[in-house]
């Protein structure tokens, strides 16, 4: 008995329903290929034509009848498709192909049963089939209709068919989806184009967040290079986490746009895997949450244990983002520079010991030739290690977000990333509605979750403006929406002098205010700690309170002159509804708490502890 007829032998025995074909050949001369039983031995005695030719050969190919067998076989052309139906089919019979000059093999048909009489399925052929009815070749040799190079049918796997999945269409409809994206052009990382991917996964497809998240990693895994940065479970995680927060989801257009690709490509191949989309190219998407059954257990949440707070400053510059505002020329890119420095090689910054870590430093208003001439006056030529650096990046919402994860990705340890400016990140767009509180609000939340999603503080350089206002850190430059978004800000306040004489002061979710007095130093090129402010001006303005009633005394020491706050402004020469003339009235009550100075014997009067003699004035 030749192979060919043990093969069928062995396929009838089995159930299924053979057809003996011509030798090299798909198919036989036989009117009722898919009608006619075929017995082992009708097989090994073919009929013949009214002139006398074989209608199969008797050694020839062998097929099976999927409409008699009640089979589904899902039939991979391409590379791409053979590749995603690995990671996707469920094990069952399988049949392969075998190059015969190259010997490469590929598993190209996957047999399930037809447990619910499934029709055949037609989306593109040139990527996989789904058929149901015809006839399979399992056994001999072809060609290949696009190559003509010659393979040989084998069983990959010789298990019985396993009874076809719920989702075996959908499954199909994946693959073939995917193995159109993967041909359609090249693709070189998984940042925007895969938040934009997933973003149409989640508006059109009604998939589990597992789902799209193995769809992903399939994907890339396959589109991309052999141990690529971009391919890892986490990453997709991230980016799925990402769009279930967000209230609007990019769409079809978007991606298209992102890819370059015929919107209505995207759009037709989308309908394959999901709803048929509309032409908007973003559109709200509903959240709905169970706050009773999914809500926040408190209970619970008093012994969970948690991840602490990270910092890039110990106590003072949180995980988050941040915003850096000074005047112009108040060193804020040197004081930067010094910073990412300092996290890089683990060093003391303003009186800090710093965890070491990685930083990255975008000095987007710098050039090479300069970052070179700071880093060796800073003195920072010859560390061990060195910032990543950049002088360009993309604006916001236009691939700067991915770029930042994937330097978060790529490096060990990502603890601080500097931005200098933000001006500098902020894509020129046309005004559209809403307050400007709104629009900053908006451009910046997803800089904000990628900080707190990853544990990382991103610190952005802007200025403040010259008006004075009551609420000091409303000199920040921009709306309001700025201060509301950030999660702590700092003020780094150079005064118009050339003592150095400056301030650092900061005020955020996690920390506690603080004020630093610092100078400048122009020697080493960066701010000396000084101490904490608010003492130092305390003891400034007690000094300068002490001095002022001294004076008033001295005008007439007989007169053992008792002074209102307003007598001792208006002698430091503030104007009476200044900050400063408001400052004095506090400090004497808190002068006269700690017994500094003393009642005078009319209400809202103070006097000096004791008389003073003109000799005992030190000037």
């Amino acid at each position: 008995m030749t192979n060919n007829l043990h093969t069928a032998e062995a396929l009838i025995q089995k159930g299924f329903s053979v057809v003996p074909l011509k030798k090299d050949l798909k198919k036989n001369h036989d009117k009722l290929i898919l009608e006619r039983d075929y017995t082992l031995d009708l097989i090994e005695n073919p009929l013949t034509d009214s002139r006398g030719n074989s209608l199969w050969d008797a050694d020839g190919n062998l097929g099976i009848n999927l409409t008699k067998s009640k089979l589904i076989d899902i039939d991979l052309e391409c590379s791409s498709a053979i590749h995603f139906g690995s990671k996707l089919l469920p094990r069952t019979l399988e049949v392969g192909r075998e190059y015969v000059e190259t010997g490469l093999k590929q598993v190209t048909h996957y047999f399930y049963k037809n447990i619910n009489d499934d029709p055949t399925l037609t989306i593109d052929k040139s990527f996989a089939e789904f058929r149901a009815e015809g006839q399979t070749v399992v056994y001999g040799k072809t060609q290949e209709k696009k190559t003509n190079k010659w393979v040989e049918r084998y069983f990959a796997n010789t298990m019985d068919p396993i009874d076809a999945p719920k989702d075996l269409e959908k499954k199909f409809r994946i693959i073939s989806f995917l193995s159109w994206l993967a041909d359609v052009r090249s693709w070189s990382n998984a940042n925007e184009g895969a938040l934009k991917l997933d973003s149409c996964f989640k508006r059109y497809c009604d998939w589990t967040d597992e789902e799209r998240i193995e769809t992903l990693e399939i994907f890339y895994s396959y589109v991309l290079e052999p141990g690529h940065r971009d391919v890892h479970t986490k990453k997709f995680e991230r980016i799925v986490k990402s769009n279930n927060k967000e209230t609007k989801n990019a769409g079809y257009q978007s991606f298209a746009k992102h890819c370059d690709i015929n919107p209505h490509e995207i759009k037709k191949w989308i309908s394959v895997i999901g709803n048929n989309p509309k032409d908007e190219e973003y559109q709200k998407t509903p959240s709905r949450r169970d706050f009773l059954h999914n809500g926040i257990n408190m209970k619970e949440l008093m012994t969970k244990d948690l991840a602490p707070l990270k910092f890039a400053v110990p106590g003072i510059l949180p995980e988050g983002l941040v915003i850096w505002a000074g005047r112009p020329k108040a060193m804020k890119s040197w004081t930067a520079l010094d910073l990412v420095y300092a996290i890089e090689n683990g060093l003391t910054w303003l009186g800090h010991k710093l965890e070491q870590g990685n930083a990255l430093y975008l000095a987007l208003e710098d050039s090479e030739r300069r970052l070179k001439d700071r880093v060796y006056k800073l003195g920072h030529a010859f560390r061990e290690q060195h910032p990543t650096t950049d002088v360009e990046a993309p604006y916001i919402g236009f691939g700067l977000e991915e770029d930042l994860q994937r330097w978060i990705d790529g490096v060990d340890s990502p603890r601080l990333i500097m931005i200098d400016t933000l001006a500098r990140i902020k894509p020129r767009t046309k005004r559209s509605s809403g307050t400007a509180y709104d629009l900053d609000n908006e451009l910046l939340r997803n800089l904000q979750k990628l900080a707190i999603s990853n544990g990382v503080c991103i610190c952005l350089i802007s200025h403040l403006s010259k008006t004075n206002t009551d609420y000091n850190f409303d000199r920040i430059t921009g709306s309001a929406g700025l201060q509301g978004m950030t999660d702590a800000m700092w003020l780094i306040d150079r005064g118009d002098t050339a003592n150095g004489k400056a301030s650092i002061t900061g005020r955020g979710r996690d920390i506690g205010d603080f004020a630093y007095e610092v100078k400048w130093n122009d020697t080493t090129w960066r701010y000396d700690w000084v101490g904490h402010k608010e003492e130092i001006d305390r003891n400034e303005n007690r000094a300068s309170i002490i001095n002022a009633m001294t004076m008033l005394y001295m005008e007439d020491p007989k007169k053992n002159i008792e002074v209102k706050p307003s007598q001792v402004y208006k002698y430091l020469d503030f104007a009476p509804q200044s900050k400063d003339a408001k400052n004095i009235s506090r400090t004497m009550q808190r002068m006269l708490e700690s017994f500094e100075i003393s009642n005078g014997s009319k209400f809202g009067t103070y006097r000096l502890n004791q008389n003073i003699e003109k000799s005992e004035v030190p000037f």
